[in-house]
């Protein structure tokens, strides 16, 4: 069956996993989730002999990018064929390849779907992007069999320097999810083996893990892993699934019990240096049935998972609320006899993770999960207007409001490159100023301000912007519905 038709079927498929914040150490991540959905498919795979694989072309390191900060992105195995030509390359540093499934009973592999034949790596290369291969291994069990044992080690490891020898591949990025509390050393020790041993061979690799937004077994020692690795990724969602007992934000930038920012700062807390640490965000939501069209009603049932293009949809078609408590986006309608609510992640709230990633000096985000936005350019203007080096900006003293038309939340950015008396206003047709967002000596940096569509009445207004004698202008549409 062709892949793009999976996914299509996917979209209606019910992903289950009882729990929304209370702690529970068999929760399934959407890694593992999806992983299995589409395992069960049994989509083919090209396993090649290794007389036959082909050596991909080398990594051009001199290709341009947009973006100061790394953006890796998790490719799926599942994804159609011609989804890497949606992608912005030039806002896109690194892709992990997903997935080397572990054989536990060897250290080998029980798939590595179609990392041997796969063109994306030569794609990604001639375009400046690293690939690394992703290695998963899911549940409790399936972990201690591999980290207590040295011999399936050696053999995982092994395995890994030849696939990435034979392929040109840039590294690896370790997700192994539900270790239990006794293997807390083990998981240490078995990284620090894993990453000298690749590097040894290959000095210019990458080491990097997919990090639990919460560490519900206390199994991750945090600190002693980022010093083993190149990089940590917390995987900043899931904070609600599919089994939720109420509806609720997969990936909550404040509030609730557990949220994005309680993570990054529980990592930092850890002794993990900034530098080393990525968001992961979400391009996926969960939509559930409901009892009500109240905000995070109670679920009648376990949600469906939907991709990026699938929520944008939605949204369009039912309209949306920005959620002031926990920054993202939800959606309530009626469909056939039931109230349903879908909660996602849009560019804007993507766009207020990627502020906090700046403002917190981490290294850069991953994405679950590519292919997901279907080349909406929205998506991938986010990451580069937020992350784009500021001295590019300064030279013409660029000013931005996105999304625009407003409709809800929107975000005016702009950058200085020294201090400076700053003016940021509203104004309408007539010159009225109908808002004063700055006024007032700002340092040298990158700023951003808020606004809200209903602090306005609909129609279109100038966002003026005053840096010492300079002035930049941006038409505003306000829509209001």
């Amino acid at each position: 069956m062709p892949r793009f038709i999976l996914l299509l079927l996917f979209l209606s498929e019910v992903l289950s996993c009882a729990y929304s914040q209370e702690p529970d150490s068999l929760r399934k991540s959407i890694h593992q989730l999806e992983s299995e959905y589409y395992g069960k498919q049994k989509l083919a795979t090209t396993e090649i002999l290794l007389k036959d694989i082909t050596l991909p072309a080398p990594f051009e390191s001199g290709a341009t990018k947009s973006i100061i900060k790394k953006v890796l992105g998790w490719h799926p195995y599942w994804a159609s064929s011609s989804s890497p030509d949606l992608y912005d390359f030039k806002a896109l540093t690194h892709i992990a390849y997903f997935s080397y499934e572990v054989d536990t009973a060897t250290g080998s592999y029980s798939t590595i779907h179609d990392w041997n034949s796969t063109p994306l790596i030569s794609t990604s290369h001639l375009n400046g992007t690293k690939v690394l291969l992703t290695v998963t291994n899911f549940g409790t069990s399936r972990n201690t069999r591999i980290l207590s044992d040295t011999t399936r080690q050696n053999t995982l490891i092994s395995t890994l320097i030849t696939l990435l020898k034979t392929r040109n591949g840039d590294g690896i990025n370790f997700d192994f999810e539900s270790v239990g509390s006794s293997q807390r050393a083990n998981l240490v020790k078995f990284m620090t083996k894993a990453a000298n041993s690749i590097k040894k061979e290959l000095p210019l690799a990458e080491i990097s893990m997919a990090a639990p937004a919460v560490d519900w077994n206390g199994s991750w020692d945090v600190k002693a892993l980022s010093n083993v690795c190149d990089y940590l990724v917390i995987m900043g969602y899931d904070y609600y699934y599919s089994g939720s007992s109420t509806a609720g934000p997969v990936a909550p930038l404040e509030a609730e019990n557990y949220n994005i920012t309680r993570s990054i700062n529980t990592y930092l807390s850890a002794g993990v240096p900034p530098e080393k640490l990525m968001l992961g965000v979400p391009w996926y939501g969960y939509d559930w049935s409901v009892t009500s069209n109240l905000r995070k009603a109670s679920s009648t049932g376990s949600a469906t998972a939907r991709i990026y293009t699938s929520a944008k949809t939605i949204a369009r078609t039912y309209g949306y609320t920005f959620d002031q408590l926990t920054k993202v986006p939800w959606v309530s309608y009626y469909s056939t006899t039931t109230w349903r609510q879908l909660w996602y992640d849009d560019s804007v709230s993507l766009a207020l993770k990627y502020t906090l990633v700046n403002s917190k000096n981490m290294a850069g985000i991953g994405i679950w999960a590519l292919s997901y936005d279907g080349g909406s350019g929205e998506i991938w203007r986010t990451i580069k207007r937020v992350f784009s080096p500021p001295d590019t900006v300064l030279k013409n003293m660029e000013l931005n409001v996105y999304p625009n038309p407003v409709h809800g939340i929107s975000r005016i950015t702009f950058y200085l490159a020294d201090k400076a008396n700053v003016s940021l206003r509203i104004i309408d047709v007539t010159g009225k100023v109908c808002g004063i967002l700055q006024s007032g000596d700002l340092d040298s940096g990158r700023y951003s301000f808020d606004i809200n569509s209903a602090s306005f009445g609909q129609g279109i207004y100038m966002c003026v912007l005053k840096v010492n004698k300079s002035v930049s202008t941006k038409k505003i549409i306000i829509i209001r519905e």
